[in-house]
């Protein structure tokens, strides 16, 4: 059985304590680590890669990523640096807003010698996000995960996911994002992550634009809030899939189970990445974000198959 292999930050989200003032509930989060346990719980294999610390809230993240199914064997544990953290705010709408720490945490030394080649066979997938990609150690180890993954054949899922405030401009960002764009089987990519990537606001001429960057790309995810979701292939054809209505609690992580779904329907299912075969798996995905909305915290939210297959 074939794995999907998540590389990058695991950290802690801090959720605000409904009805508090500054009272936080630590959950688990990081992009990828929360991809590694959608694909797990949906009943495929996901295993973290990543530099994790000694400290009591990296205990904590490996064990909410072994309780939700994800293989730690690739964890490597730094006893000289704290684990990154991420005070999370929502509004109304149950949207977020991120405050981060992260000087000199585990994640960022994360290091090309913790790559080992072994780690992929042919039939894998390797996802990342940007995040990890900022400069430091880590986004080193980042390459060399993903150039040896692209020589084992496997699949390389590249999850955008800007933010911001952990970079030294936003065009730095912008820039590392377009670079890396460059490695990637697929691509996912949120509204408004387009838009500051291209600085285009139409959709179709906006994905036209990041095609320029994304040499290998066989197909653009962008995902819509309430609008649902498109797939583009490079001669622009597209298919879509709209929401499933669900009661909004928390959207974190929502992307991150979009990610998950069509990475299991990618390597276990054996979808290809075109418009002929992606839509089952868009309507997958917007069934499996309507579960996690509808909870708390990004992790222990995601969906089993069973609660996916139930939202039809």
């Amino acid at each position: 059985m074939n794995k999907v292999v998540c590389i990058g930050e695991s950290l802690i989200d801090f959720m605000p304590v409904q009805g508090k003032v500054l009272a936080f509930e630590a959950k688990a989060g990081g992009a990828p680590a929360n991809v590694c346990a959608g694909v797990s719980r949906l009943g495929g294999k996901g295993y973290y890669l990543g530099r994790l610390s000694s400290d009591m809230f990296s205990r904590f993240l490996i064990d909410q990523m072994q309780r939700n199914g994800v293989n730690t064997d690739y964890v490597v544990i730094d006893d000289t640096r704290p684990t990154a953290l991420a005070f999370v705010a929502l509004n109304d709408k149950g949207d977020r807003e991120f405050s981060f720490y992260r000087n000199d945490t585990c994640d960022l030394a994360f290091d090309e010698s913790d790559v080992k080649d072994e780690i992929f066979d042919e039939g894998d997938a390797l996802h990342f996000c940007s995040v990890g990609l900022v400069e430091s150690h880590s986004k080193y180890a980042h390459i060399k995960a993903i150039k040896t993954a692209i020589a084992k054949g496997c699949i390389v899922s590249f999850d955008v996911n800007i933010r911001a405030n952990l970079w030294q401009s936003l065009q730095d960002c912008v820039d590392t994002v377009l670079e890396f764009c460059a490695y990637a089987d697929i691509i996912k990519v949120s509204e408004d992550e387009l838009i500051t990537l291209t600085g285009i606001e139409q959709e179709s001429g906006a994905v036209e634009k990041l095609w320029q960057y994304a040499s290998r790309c066989k197909m653009i995810f962008v995902t819509k809030g309430a609008q649902g979701c498109a797939a583009y292939d490079r001669e622009m054809n597209c298919k879509t899939a709209a929401i499933v209505k669900s009661k909004v609690v928390d959207t974190t992580g929502a992307g991150d189970c979009f990610s998950a779904s069509i990475l299991y329907n990618m390597v276990y299912r054996k979808v290809k990445p075109t418009v002929e075969e992606i839509g089952k798996a868009l309507e997958f995905a917007m069934r499996a974000c309507a579960v996690v909305v509808a909870g708390y915290g990004a992790m222990e939210s995601m969906p089993t198959l069973q609660q996916v297959i139930t939202k039809e």
